[in-house]
């Protein structure tokens, strides 16, 4: 990889109006150093869309810092060559980073998922109007949560008179909706303190037995589902807030549904065996052709060692740990199979035209 200070020349900060026009997201925009802008080729552009949680530009979150959204960008504008170089753009989510509001210090917690949905589209809008960018060549890559809502933005996109998305990059979110990975998360959690042996096991089995995981997880969604619809809640006397209009927006969105009837381009999935914050059977071959029959076509993987932080992990991964791991793994450069895959699949859709579907 190239070093720090010629990376960072490679960028440049820009911003845009958000849907509602109240304020301006911040983001970077990643050209390859050595990009000439009086050539007459332009460039495909990769926009990121990040996961859940107060995501800025870099795909950190203030007590989680993973580096996913700056180091794809960085290895995709460093690492391929002058004839199939391609442009990346990643923002700071509304709330987080410089994507503010001066007169509203809830306006992370304030947001719906239709809200993350339209800010993902001027982002896109804002990449089409880019002269050096090829508008008709635009890749939406959505992490998580960023996964989740793809079929979204892609519907989005149309309606608003942009060119159809070229191609989308489902990174650990293929085929799944928030509602069953929080479920998913929750049983996992129950498992392992079940599971766990000594001291350690013994104390969290009398704090936070099954019963109490199971009345607090109602007691969550009561809140949310509350008579006035919050657009957020407090939790722990105060001390933590909860997007509710989120959590709500997100428990009647239907994923597959909107897969199957908005996701008509050409499309890559990858789902790692050790991520325990989503479901990797999606990313079955036999499965994912079922779930985006439109597509024009549907690579899948999934990597045998590959958590939800998109770096392998050689020993168990486990959710009781994920603080204590991710920081770890949040320091390591992202997963080097995922990457291989994904610049395979670039040079294939993107400069090769090839749209046969193959899954692995």
């Amino acid at each position: 990889s190239p070093p720090v200070s010629q990376l960072i020349t490679m960028k440049t900060e820009i911003s845009f109006q958000s849907a509602d026009h109240t304020f301006r997201i911040f983001g970077d925009l990643y050209f390859p150093d050595d990009f000439n802008e009086n050539a007459s080729t332009l460039l495909p552009g990769i926009l990121i869309v990040s996961g859940s949680g107060p995501m800025d530009r870099n795909g950190n979150a203030p007590t989680m810092k993973l580096n996913t959204s700056n180091r794809f960008a960085e290895h995709i504008v460093s690492s391929r060559s002058a004839e199939r170089a391609i442009a990346v753009i990643s923002y700071d989510k509304r709330g987080t980073g410089k994507s503010k509001k001066k007169d509203d210090k809830n306006l992370y917690y304030r947001a719906g998922m239709m809200d993350l949905v339209a800010d993902a589209i001027e982002a896109v809008k804002y990449l089409a109007s880019d002269p050096r960018i090829d508008r008709k060549k635009i890749i939406v890559l959505g992490h998580s949560e960023g996964a989740i809502i793809m079929p979204l933005i892609c519907k989005g996109v149309i309606e608003s008179g942009l060119e159809p998305v070229f191609g989308c990059i489902f990174y650990c979110g293929f085929g799944e909706n928030v509602k069953d990975a929080m479920d998913l998360q929750a049983d996992a959690v129950k498992k392992e303190i079940r599971e766990l042996t000594g001291p350690k096991g013994w104390i969290l089995r009398t704090v936070a037995s099954e019963e109490k995981i199971d009345r607090q997880r109602k007691d969550f969604f009561d809140k949310v589902n509350g008579p006035d619809e919050p657009d957020f809640i407090s939790m722990q006397c105060g001390l933590v807030k909860q997007s509710a209009k989120w959590i709500r927006e997100h428990c009647e969105f239907n994923a597959q549904e909107c897969l199957a009837q908005n996701i008509s381009c050409h499309c890559l999935a990858i789902t790692g065996c050790k991520d325990f914050q989503v479901r990797d059977e999606f990313c079955k071959p036999e499965v994912a052709r079922g779930l985006v029959p439109k597509a024009l076509s549907i690579e899948v993987h999934r990597p045998t060692n590959l958590t939800h932080a998109l770096r392998s992990s050689e020993g168990p991964s486990k959710i009781l740990d994920i603080n204590k791991d991710y920081t770890k793994m949040g320091k390591l450069p992202l997963d080097g199979e995922v990457l291989s895959i994904t610049d395979a699949w670039l040079d294939k859709i993107v400069f090769e035209g090839d749209t046969v579907a193959s899954a692995r």
